[in-house]
């Protein structure tokens, strides 16, 4: 392995909002790319790649040099998608928050280094929204993290308008009192040495479509009908854990699926029954298709199929999808199997 590849690196894209929020202002931030020896020119064009140990440095060098501790959540209100470069443009082409989301998860977990992210059920309907980080005990850090956060805010933004902030939130670094000077966060609860950063928000908000003619009113959210068609409820649930399942590696719950449709896990039960079904058969059948269309049409490794499916590692899908089909899913891959069952 090249040493380069043992360096964490990070996209300087990520740093043009500093550049350009400071840049209306009137103030340079050469000085301070000089001082971390950083070239200017890479921070302006947001072009090129820098070391994870640069980024914190130069963080830090702006918070104390402008004093402005709260920078992190300032400019993070800027790290909006299109301010990312490739993964930007990825994530403009998923229609709904489960798939930009989902799409950052992968992304970020597949070229960012030491990074982590995924989505996780909550209480009362919510889902969490997590990404942890390597551990570092640089000064920088700390803005990072914030900016982060925010950057990760701003997906849920996409289908809420930028007004909204989460009600509670959690930040990998140290208790900090600087976001109380920052408009809408400082009514934020936070919680401070948490083993990841993230907000919580509704669950039905990842089947909302993204774009501006698409934000409703989120204190009116609606139900969303979606068991009160005439089709059968297991073709229903069919076609909604498939637009959940594997969102941030999420498993959808039986639970999370009641939420979504504005029921009750005790009666999506009772109507599974009366079509002689259960749950797992269907979040069983979902992933199943699943699996066996991406083996056949992609070339991600079975870890990250594993995570797309939202099993808890690669040996548990493979024993799954060992029982289901009795093949292992590189067998089927390689063409070993000339039918399954199905």
């Amino acid at each position: 392995m090249s040493p380069l590849k043992e360096i964490p690196l990070i996209h300087t894209c990520w740093l043009k909002p500093f550049a350009d929020y400071f840049s209306g202002k009137g103030i340079s931030l050469e000085p301070y790319c000089d001082q971390i020896q950083i070239e200017w020119a890479q921070v302006t064009s947001g072009e090129g790649w820098i070391t994870k140990h640069q980024l914190y440095g130069f963080l830090d060098a702006i918070a104390i040099g402008e004093k402005m501790p709260e920078v992190g959540f300032v400019v993070g209100e800027h790290l909006t998608p299109d301010c990312l470069g490739d993964l930007g443009v990825a994530m403009a082409r998923r229609k709904s928050l489960g798939g930009v989301i989902q799409t950052f998860g992968e992304l970020i977990n597949r070229h960012v280094e030491g990074n982590h992210c995924w989505l996780e059920e909550g209480d009362g309907g919510e889902v969490w929204l997590f990404n942890e980080k390597s551990i570092s005990a640089e000064p920088g850090r700390i803005i990072a993290d914030q900016a982060g956060l925010m950057s990760m805010i701003n997906l849920v933004r996409l289908v809420t308008g930028p007004s909204w902030y989460p009600d509670k939130a959690v930040l990998q670094t140290e208790p900090t009192d600087s976001h109380r000077q920052v408009p809408g966060i400082c009514d934020i609860d936070f919680k401070f040495r948490e083993t990841a950063s993230g907000f919580a928000f509704p669950a039905q908000w990842l089947l909302r479509s993204t774009g501006p003619s698409n934000i409703p009113n989120h204190k009116q959210d609606r139900s969303l009908g979606l068991l009160e068609k005439d089709e059968p409820v297991s073709t229903k649930l069919e076609l909604l854990v498939g637009e959940i399942i594997g969102v941030g590696g999420i498993c959808p719950t039986l639970k999370l699926m009641a939420d979504l449709c504005d029921t009750s896990s005790r009666s999506l039960h009772r109507q599974l029954k009366l079509e002689e079904l259960t749950y797992q058969q269907i979040l069983d059948k979902v992933r199943f298709d699943r699996a066996r269309l991406q083996l056949k049409t992609s070339d991600c490794s079975i870890k990250e199929l594993a995570c797309q499916l939202g099993y808890s590692g690669s040996n548990n899908f493979v024993r799954a999808f060992k029982r289901m089909s009795g093949s292992t899913p590189s067998r089927f891959r390689q063409g070993g199997l000339s039918q399954v069952a199905g």
